[in-house]
């Protein structure tokens, strides 16, 4: 099993050689997933100089990207495949695409911002050409060793270091509430503030570190291909410090009291832990059918052959002809249901056969998280379903949702390869970038609705008391230090959550802005006569006349200011 460990820096990159690492990942100065650390201008001498030792480079090309940013975006890549790194570490789906059309040896990883945790969102990958997978970190063992046995492909476990409490790729909340988005790589950490939820108080959203030390050996038993090691914006001592120790253990020699305390020393948050990893062991490990792939390192193995880029055309500006509405009740659907286009439903409520028929057509919606085993089917057979993750259906039609992220006009494109028949653009695009996206695919834009901030299974009221459960029971909220409240809806199973903006978007006054195939407006805390009024609003809006007053409170979300 390779040992992976970051370098954000040349400090990092030396010290991680230096103390055992098999590979290293780095970033470019733009579009790394940690933009903030010091990162790398001349890839071609970390190359140089990782090759040297017989170490592999990988570079984190891993932030989603704009349309206006691919030409850069794609001469770094070139660049770095001239100078002869071994892979790329890529979350965008469309860039991903396009640098495999224009270069078809590049080899690409799926970075852990594409939240692959299910068998189906892995083979996906697999299937587009990516040789290996960072799998989320909401896995246990279990659920590895599943996917492991079922997909034939590289996969890489994260082992020790920072742990994010929202599904990786999902996360929204640095983004609506300053402005950093972590799918940009500007991640402000909002998660390690203090809050207060239900009579808790202290870091509810801030997870402790992940050490993994006393599993490594099962997970090379168990054919694994890489152990990674987070930690770009660390020190240079925390890399080689956690390197040395790991080398140790991958080695075969035994870990000492001494060896766990220098890795709490050198960084931790308030100790370690090992779950979700440990939450479900196999009894029996998988056949090791996935070993790691003895791929050249060097320049000849993928820098040549790279194709010339062609943009694909700005699309031409769109009046949203359609009104969709998606909700959570029965209630909530019985209310809007004469008044849209397009319903979206959950997929497994028992409910949806009891409306009333109406021309509207009814889509059933897909949970974003969907580890293997649970909700395998829909309740009802819906002709169509909005999807929220790679290889999560197998309907007729799909329409993919925010969470896939439509950030760029090649991600239409492959989107529309994949089978999807329209795209939700990504909620970090504001007006001008939605308009200079391609008419490859028909759009839809959220314009109304609270936008889930983060998807966890670290519920921040811990209360342990499944019965008397205040997110069950729909009464939950979290509280920052300024006062505002961000409602928590319970998902399931287990203690799984969203964590829902404290004001919802408002756009009913500012359609011209918006050039859509779609207007979609989601409904979560909402009554249903809230829901009626407004879905009456914006029809009224989509035929000229202005809302008669602005609610109380809401937002533009990144209509008006994007994102950095």
């Amino acid at each position: 099993m390779e040992l992976l460990s970051p370098a954000g820096g040349w400090d990092s990159l030396k010290a991680a050689v230096e103390n055992g690492a098999d590979a290293v990942y780095i970033g470019a100065k733009n579009f790394s997933a940690r933009n903030l650390a010091d990162n790398f201008e001349d890839i071609a001498k970390a190359v140089s100089f990782a090759h040297r030792a017989g170490v592999k480079l990988y570079l984190a090309l891993n932030t989603l990207v704009r349309d206006r940013e691919i030409p850069a975006w794609l001469d770094t890549a070139k660049a770095a495949a001239e100078a002869g790194a071994d892979a790329f570490i890529v979350q965008d789906l469309g860039c991903a695409m396009l640098l495999k059309e224009l270069c078809p040896s590049v080899r690409l990883h799926a970075s852990t911002q594409m939240t692959a945790h299910s068998t189906a969102g892995v083979r996906a990958l697999k299937e587009l050409g990516f040789e290996r997978v960072v799998l989320a970190r909401e896995l246990s063992f279990s659920e590895i060793c599943r996917i492991q046995e079922n997909v034939d492909i590289d996969l890489e476990v994260f082992v020790h270091g920072a742990l994010c409490v929202c599904y990786s790729g999902q996360c929204l909340m640095s983004s609506l509430i300053g402005g950093r988005s972590a799918n940009r790589g500007l991640c402000a950490q909002p998660c390690r503030l203090d809050y207060s939820a239900n009579g808790k108080k202290g870091r509810l959203l801030s997870p402790r570190d992940l050490c993994l030390i006393d599993h490594i050996l099962q997970l090379d038993e168990a054919g694994i291909a890489s152990a990674k090691i987070e930690g770009r914006m660390k020190p240079a001592q925390y890399v080689g410090t956690v390197t040395r120790i790991y080398r140790k253990a991958l080695d075969g020699k035994p870990i000492t009291k001494e060896d766990k305390a220098e890795l709490l020393r050198v960084f931790s948050r308030r100790g370690f832990t090992d779950r979700p990893f440990s939450a479900e062991i196999p009894d029996i490990l998988p056949r090791s059918h996935s070993a790691l792939k003895a791929h050249p390192s060097g320049a000849a193995s993928i820098g040549a052959g790279f194709s010339e880029y062609a943009p694909l055309k700005k699309g031409k500006p769109k009046k949203p002809r359609k009104l969709a509405a998606q909700v959570l009740t029965e209630a909530q659907a019985r209310a809007v249901l004469p008044l849209v286009d397009i319903l979206y439903v959950p997929c497994h409520a028992g409910w949806t056969g009891a409306l009333a028929k109406n021309k509207a057509q009814i889509v059933g919606v897909r949970s974003l998280v969907s580890h293997d085993g649970e909700h395998s089917a829909c309740a009802s057979g819906f002709e169509t379903e909005l999807v929220s993750t790679l290889g999560a259906s197998d309907a007729p039609h799909r329409i993919s949702d925010a969470s896939l992220h439509a950030a760029n006009s090649q991600t239409l494109k492959a989107l529309r390869m994949l089978g999807c028949e329209r795209a939700t653009v990504s909620v970090e695009l504001n007006a001008a970038q939605i308009s200079d996206l391609s008419d490859v695919l028909p759009t839809e834009v959220i314009a109304y609705g609270r936008l889930t901030l983060m998807t966890t299974n670290r519920c921040p009221l811990r209360c342990g008391d499944p019965k008397h459960c205040a997110a069950r029971a729909g009464k939950a909220v979290l509280t920052d230090r300024m006062g505002k409240k961000f409602p928590i809806l319970y998902l399931g199973p287990g203690c799984r959550i969203a964590l829902l903006n404290s004001a919802p978007i408002y756009m009913a006054d500012k359609l011209p802005l918006i050039s859509a195939n779609v207007l979609r407006l989601v409904f979560t805390t909402e009554t249903p006569k809230q829901c009626a009024r407004l879905v009456q609003e914006y029809r009224d809006a989509m035929h000229g006349k202005a809302p008669r007053a602005l609610p109380r409170e809401f937002t533009r979300g990144h209509f008006t200011r994007g994102v950095k």
